[in-house]
C-alpha cells in the first residue's frame, strides 16, 4: 500500500495539508510532489463527513464556514495521518520531526507550526477547525486543504 511505504513523508503532507504548504504553488493547490500521496483522502473524509466540499475549498480564501462539519471534516484529514488525538490535541513534534525530510516545507513550515502550537479545542473537530484558521491566516498564500 502507498501509505506505509511512505508513511513518514505522508503523515507529514497530509497534517499540513489541511494545512498549509510552504511550497512555492498558488493557493489551494496542493504541491505536485504530494499529489499521489494524499489520493484519497478528501474522498474518504468528505464521504465520512458529508461536507459541502464548498466550504472547504472556500478555507482557502479564509472563508471558514463557522460548522462542526467542517472541523470534523479537517480532524479526519488529520485522524487520516495519526496527528490528533481524541481529546483534540495536535501532535506538532510528529509533524516537526518531518520537516527536514521535505524541503519544500522546510522553509516556513517550523515558523507556521510555532504560531499556531498553541491551539486547542473542546475536541478534536473544534481542534482541527481552529488550527486550520491558524494556518490560513499565518501563511495565506502557502495554505491549501486536501
Amino acid at each position: 500500500m502507498l501509505v506505509s511505504a511512505h508513511l513518514p513523508i505522508y503523515v507529514f503532507f497530509c497534517s499540513f495539508v489541511v494545512l498549509s504548504s510552504v511550497a512555492n504553488v498558488r493557493s489551494a493547490e496542493a504541491p505536485k510532489e504530494i499529489q499521489g500521496l494524499i489520493a484519497g483522502v478528501r474522498e474518504k473524509c468528505h464521504r465520512e463527513t458529508g461536507v459541502d466540499i464548498e466550504h472547504v475549498e472556500r478555507t482557502t480564501d479564509g472563508h471558514f464556514h463557522e460548522s462542526e462539519v467542517l472541523g470534523c471534516y479537517f480532524s479526519c484529514v488529520f485522524n487520516s495521518f495519526d496527528l490528533l488525538d481524541h481529546d483534540g490535541h495536535m501532535d506538532f513534534d510528529k509533524l516537526l520531526k518531518k520537516l527536514p525530510a521535505v524541503e519544500s516545507f522546510a522553509d516556513h513550515g517550523a515558523a507556521m507550526v510555532a504560531a499556531c502550537r498553541h491551539i486547542t479545542g473542546a475536541n478534536p473537530c473544534e481542534s482541527a477547525f481552529k488550527i486550520m484558521q491558524c494556518w490560513q491566516s499565518t501563511y495565506p498564500d502557502k495554505y491549501f486543504v486536501i
